[in-house]
This record gives C-alpha cells, sequence and structure tokens, in this order.
C-alpha cells in the first residue's frame, strides 16, 4: 500500500523575491504569476519536470479574495479557462498550457488562483509501503482593471493586548502586495530598543489587512516610541509612528 501526505506550496511574490520562475519538488514552473489584460487576455503557463520521475498533474482554477483576518478565501469559478485540465510531464519535458479570461475586463481588478495537484502514479504491483509526497502549487491570475489606480491608506499607529497594530487599506482598484512590517521601539534620547519584522501579503482591490507586532517583554517598560514600517513588492516604504510615554507593555 502507498501512503500519501500532501505539501501545500504557496507561491507568494514576497515569499519568492520577484522570481520569475519557482522549482516545486523537481516541477519548473514559468511565471509564478499571470497578468491578462484587455489588450493581452490569454497567456502561457510553462512547466518542466526536472524530477527524478514521470509525473502527472491536474489544474484547477478558483475566485481567489482575501479576509483581513483569517487570509485567503477560494471558490468555485468559471471565469478562467486553463487547457489541458490533466497532463503528464516525462522527465526532463516542458509542456506549456493555456490560460485565458473568459469574462470582459471591469474597472476593479479580479483576482484568482490556478492550481496545479500532482496525482498519485499507479501502484504497482508487490510495491512496499512508502509516503508519496505530492506537490500542490497555487499561481496567482490578475485581471487587470480597465484604467489603473494604486492607492493605499494606513490606519493611525495603535497599542493592542497583543502588541503594535496597523490596518493597511487598499484603496485603489489593483492589488497592493506588502513585502514585510517592521516593528521598531525607541527608548527615551532615541536609542533603538528592538526591531521585529514579521512577512506581508497581498492586499486585494478595495481590500484591508490588519498587522500585529508583539512588542518584546522585556522592552515594553522602556518603550517611548514605536515606528512601524510596510514595504510594498515596489520599494515603497510607509510609516506610522506612536508614542508611548508610559511605555509599550498592552491594554
Amino acid at each position: 500500500m502507498i501512503l500519501i501526505r500532501e505539501r501545500h506550496i504557496a507561491l507568494a511574490l514576497g515569499l519568492l523575491c520577484g522570481a520569475g520562475r519557482v522549482r516545486a519538488s523537481g516541477l519548473n514552473i514559468s511565471p509564478v504569476q499571470i497578468w491578462l489584460t484587455p489588450d493581452a487576455s490569454k497567456s502561457l503557463l510553462t512547466l518542466r519536470n526536472e524530477g527524478p520521475e514521470d509525473a502527472r498533474y491536474q489544474l484547477s482554477v478558483m475566485a481567489w479574495d482575501e479576509d483581513a483576518r483569517t487570509g485567503m478565501k477560494l471558490g468555485p469559478t468559471e471565469d478562467i479557462l486553463v487547457f489541458p485540465t490533466v497532463l503528464e510531464l516525462k522527465v526532463g519535458e516542458t509542456r506549456s498550457l493555456r490560460v485565458g479570461s473568459m469574462v470582459p475586463f471591469g474597472p476593479v481588478e479580479k483576482t484568482y488562483r490556478v492550481f496545479l495537484e500532482e496525482l498519485p502514479a499507479p501502484e504497482k504491483p508487490q510495491a512496499r509501503s512508502m509516503v508519496r509526497v505530492l506537490t500542490r502549487v497555487g499561481i496567482p491570475i490578475f485581471l487587470a482593471p480597465v484604467k489603473l489606480l494604486e492607492d493605499r491608506k494606513l490606519s493611525a499607529l495603535s497599542l493592542g493586548a497583543a502588541g503594535a497594530v496597523l490596518d493597511v487599506q487598499n484603496t485603489g482598484n489593483v492589488h497592493l502586495r506588502v513585502d514585510a512590517v517592521l516593528l521598531e521601539g525607541f527608548a527615551d534620547g532615541g536609542a533603538k530598543l528592538f526591531e521585529k519584522e514579521t512577512q506581508g501579503w497581498y492586499v486585494l482591490a478595495g481590500g484591508h489587512k490588519r498587522y500585529e507586532v508583539a512588542v518584546p517583554k522585556d522592552a515594553c517598560t522602556k518603550v517611548r516610541r514605536l515606528v512601524m514600517s510596510v514595504k510594498t513588492d515596489k520599494d515603497q516604504v510607509f510609516q506610522e509612528p506612536l508614542d508611548t510615554p508610559g511605555g509599550a507593555c498592552g491594554t
């Protein structure tokens, strides 16, 4: 009997640092995100099997949204066509899949993810028990708005029970990608006491994302000023300060 364990690989651009391709368990994928526009409503997704064995994959597309607290929300959709939906890649083989929009482009960007799921190989007679790790990869697909508008707002930095809190609101009509969020604490006189960084994520058009970063307990009584910095994938940095004359040990 063959036991199967699935591995999920998240292709967040912040994790990929802008790379144009990714390798997952011997599967080379390019590009790592797809933009479809009114002038280019179709694209290609190229796969290459660089692993030691032949592999089969199944493809599906899901509508993609983000909840400010719980994260990714996926649902069924027929807006995007991917062909073929099942394919086999022999060792060293390269195949290109067609990806296209089935809906008109509108005033706000639409977002989807195409998932590539490795299918288990047929069991061989008298095969010994083993764990087979299968790959599942999600590639973002963006349907561009007819007219691009990039804009965002940051809430005032506040102090809650678990740490410093900041809300990033996307007031534009295309996605915003936060690469990283950095919290710095300063003592009276300006000496830096600590800095803590957390991984960013997408803030989709019209959405918002809440970031909460804990203040170290050994420094919270000495902190007199907090600064939270939000860095985007376009190397933009936005900052919000908060004076904490009574310390920053939470409410």
